[in-house]
């Protein structure tokens, strides 16, 4: 359910939207206008839930709750407080996006065990909060409440066509909210925090906050389903409000499919056409019934209908392209063109990767030094210091009091066996791992500062495995790095504000320039990342680090997994960052990749510095010859 969100599904919602609009000319029935009305409401809370699963990678089986909260406040303003219907209404949503963020962040600190558990016995307390005595001035506890009328003029919103177009309308508002999130920069990070929150936090987003920002739109859309139920059954009870509902509209989304904003409007009018089909059946049957359809679509098209729907029109318009075959295809294609672009000279450079100095016994390895080693040589004080860092696993030392200096402007690499604490050592300058000593840049202590500080004062890295959005585009995913920060408000975000759209355009200009200058063919810009090869997902994840414009970029293995063809495009794409003036700190497991690249060396070993020092003095060194080959190593 987690492995795809949809970019493009606006113009098969406003289709769908429209289908419904035009379903009373053909659907006359009462009863059949019912079935439509009840699944609209469903699918009013179901896309908020969509947004929460599928896009935000959260989960609730509680999301009746807000339900109940939208139509207990709505009804009991208007009894008890003689509101007008449309600020009943607003007042409703507010209480359920309230009550959402409030609760949400408890909930979100949790991991999915705990969050869908903590969800799912949310709704039995709220279930006792409406039919016991506490709330019964408002709820009228097991007795319910009455909810008034709403009319314009002479006629009624809660009854024949004016209900169905109003239920309509807040379908339609609820899909166009989400979906605007979604394109935003909120949602846009919501995606990230979904494919890993560490990667999240490393490019500037608040992980905590945007969990909570879901889960306040969630239940925002979901009161306002409260509402408009409400509206259809004019009498509010305790028992409206149970459990199974709130599990009912979670197979809604389940079986419509997530992460498509139209899926779940799908999944509720297959699920109230299936419910009132098997209405004549026994209780039981109908029930048993339905739960084996269920577990037909969710097993057999685990997409869902919205899936099966995508691929059922792509084959009848013959825009199918072979599978995931194509896709492939295609990235092996690009990924050959790329590496013909690569100078020979380059890979030639890079053949020689530790690992095979390895395999080599200490007679034949030999670490010469580079034919145009670059002089060390520093002018002003080094951009980044660190002093006496250490940092302990449970007894175990990982890094043992490390000093390093990396000057202005070079490419600094960090080498050393496995569980030597390299990427330990970039986890303590970027924040992510707490440790001991000091993290100076550029005369800024950085020491007690969190990630996402971190990241603004101008410290940007990559990962070993490249922890991209799949179903973003290469330049999407770029933008997400591109932004300075990611404290807006996502309410003026989805307004479309004159400075929101001057924000995102300055963010979309760095990432066009972070592309170009790591020169990626201009034809892959629309792939989605999901398609790439890995060496193009190395370069969008140093594009989308370099797109914040750091003064230090930290780099994780960027050649790890690599072809020889492919680390020496990675080591152009470096030589491009240095010539920009971005300070590197990379970590390199291949000689001849150092050699190329690297201004300074460092070795570590068993959580230590062994030596430091031009890249030719280093690999030259018989301390580091004996390290790599097992040479004085006791095992």
């Amino acid at each position: 359910m987690l492995t795809r969100a949809r970019d493009k599904v606006g113009w098969p919602a406003l289709t769908l939207l429209l289908l419904l609009a035009l379903a009373p000319l053909v659907v006359r029935g009462v009863s059949e206008q019912g079935i439509l009305v009840q699944a609209m409401i469903y699918a009013v809370g179901a896309v908020g839930l969509d947004v929460l699963t599928g896009y935000s990678g959260q989960f609730s089986f509680g999301q009746f709750v807000y339900f109940a909260i939208g139509a207990y406040v709505m009804a009991a303003v208007r009894v008890n407080g003689h509101w007008p219907w449309l600020p009943a209404i607003i007042a409703g949503v507010a209480a359920s996006t309230l009550v959402a963020a409030v609760i949400g962040s408890l909930f979100v600190r949790l991991r999915f065990f705990g969050s869908a558990v903590g969800t799912f016995f949310l709704g039995a307390v709220a279930v006792d909060l409406i039919s016991g005595s506490r709330l019964s001035h408002w709820t009228g506890g097991s007795n319910g409440l009455a909810v008034l009328p709403v009319t314009i003029g002479a006629n009624s919103l809660s009854t024949g066509d004016w209900l169905y177009y109003t239920v309509w309308i807040a379908l339609a508002l609820s899909v166009a909210v989400c979906l605007r999130y979604t394109k935003v920069r909120a949602g846009r990070a919501a995606r990230v925090v979904k494919e890993n929150e560490v990667v999240a936090a490393v490019l500037g987003v608040r992980v905590f906050r945007e969990k909570v920002r879901a889960q306040a739109l969630a239940g925002a859309v979901a009161g306002l389903a409260g509402c408009m139920l409400a509206l259809e059954v004019g009498y509010l009870s305790p028992d409206t409000f149970g459990i199974s509902q709130s599990i009912e509209l979670f197979a809604i989304v389940a079986v419509g499919g997530t992460g498509s904003i139209v899926g779940p409007i799908l999944g509720a009018v297959f699920f109230f056409s299936m419910v009132n089909g098997l209405a004549s059946t026994s209780a039981s049957s109908s029930q048993l019934l339905f739960s084996l359809v269920v577990l037909v679509v969710v097993v057999l098209f685990n997409g869902g209908l919205y899936d099966l729907l995508e691929k059922g029109t792509r084959k009848l318009l013959g825009l199918r392209r072979s599978d995931a075959g194509a896709h492939k295809k295609d990235a092996q294609v690009a990924g050959r063109a790329q590496a013909e672009r690569t100078e020979p000279v380059a890979a030639a450079a890079v053949a020689e990767p530790l690992s095979g100095a390895l395999a080599e016994s200490p007679a034949t390895v030999s670490f010469a030094q580079p034919s145009a080693d670059r002089a060390r040589v520093r002018t002003g004080p080094p951009l980044l210091e660190l002093a006496g860092i250490g940092v302990d696993f449970g007894g175990v030392r990982a890094l043992d009091a490390v000093d390093l200096t990396v000057g202005r402007g070079e490419v600094h690499a960090i080498i050393g066996p496995n569980g030597a604490g390299k990427t330990t050592l970039l986890n303590c300058i970027s924040g992510i791992q707490p440790a001991t000593g000091r993290v100076v840049l550029d005369s800024d202590d950085l020491t007690s500062l969190p990630v996402s500080v971190r990241r603004a004062r101008g410290i940007s890295r990559t990962f070993q495995h490249p922890a991209l959005v799949a179903d973003l585009t290469v330049l999407q995913n770029v933008e997400v790095g591109a932004y300075e920060t990611h404290n807006g408000s996502a309410v003026l975000e989805m307004a479309g504000l004159p400075g929101t759209r001057r924000r995102d355009r300055v963010a979309r200009d760095r990432a066009v320039h972070a592309l170009e200058l790591l020169e990626f063919p201009r034809e892959r810009w629309d792939v989605h990342a999901g398609e790439l090869t890995m060496g193009e997902q190395k370069h969008i994840d140093i594009a989308r680090a370099l797109a914040s414009e750091p003064k230090l970029l930290l780099l994780d293995e960027p050649t790890a997994g690599l072809g020889e063809e492919e680390i020496g495009a990675v080591a152009n794409a470096i030589e491009g960052v240095r010539r920009a003036g971005v300070t590197v700190l990379v970590i390199a497991h291949h000689v001849g990749f150092v050699r190329r690249i690297a201004d300074a060396c460092t070795v570590l070993d068993f959580g230590r510095v062994l030596t430091s020092g031009t890249a030719g003095e280093v690999l030259a060194d018989d301390q580091v010859v004996d390290v790599f080959v097992g040479a004085g190593r006791k095992s």
